[in-house]
């Protein structure tokens, strides 16, 4: 019995003073935002513990930093749990933000007391553009034919500069390289997209 009760104490001391959790990825939805989204940070969070319930989050937007910090409550049992905490950052001005995170987790049910020291801490950065309507964009309908198209585009010439493709919310589905001739849309669902190349822009509507 003693030997088991020596375990179980010091099981709970390692938890309180070495912590449980590590941070496996940052990600933000939209992947690139403009002043006009409602951004959310996705944290994805791995315990080594039979649980990992999420016991208070919080953020602080301070310029362009933001302090991010969560504390989960683990349990015993050595076996791995994941989760992701979700932060509602909300619309942010146009610049480039640093998003700071604390990871801390406390032994016992919800209402848990942090460790000594935090678990982890990780860094995540990314742009905010300025909103760009469809109707400021000047489109030259000639770079890429036939539009519209139910599979393959070609490039009027092939491509000096780096491009993209991208869906009508702005989230980039394809990047072409230099010296692209042709670009395969069959797989993707009919609808409007826009492809740029340097300066240029256009829309293509897939049948």
């Amino acid at each position: 019995m003693k030997p088991l009760f020596s375990f179980l104490l010091f099981s709970f001391f390692s938890q309180l003073v070495f912590g449980q959790g590590m941070i496996s990825s940052i990600s933000i939805s939209p992947v690139n935002p403009t002043v006009a989204d409602n951004i959310e940070i996705h944290v994805d969070l791995q315990f080594s513990s039979s649980d990992c319930q999420p016991d208070n989050q919080d953020h602080i937007v301070n310029g362009t930093s933001i302090s991010a910090s969560a504390l989960h409550c683990i349990g015993m049992l050595t076996a791995i749990c994941n989760t992701t905490d979700v932060f509602e950052i909300g619309q942010l001005p146009a610049g480039t933000y640093t998003f700071d995170f604390t990871l801390s987790s406390g032994f016992g049910g919800p209402g848990c007391s942090p460790g000594f020291v935090p678990d982890d801490n990780d860094q995540f950065q990314f742009t905010v553009s300025g909103a760009v309507g469809i109707d400021e964009i000047s489109f030259d309908e000639s770079i890429a034919y036939p539009n519209p198209t139910t599979g393959i585009i070609f490039l009027k010439t092939p491509s000096l500069e780096l491009g993209y493709l991208t869906t009508l919310s702005g989230k980039t589905i394809l990047e072409l390289s230099l010296g692209t001739k042709q670009i395969d849309l069959s797989e993707l669902p009919s609808g409007v997209y826009f492809l740029t190349v340097g300066n240029s822009h256009t829309r293509i509507l897939k049948n």
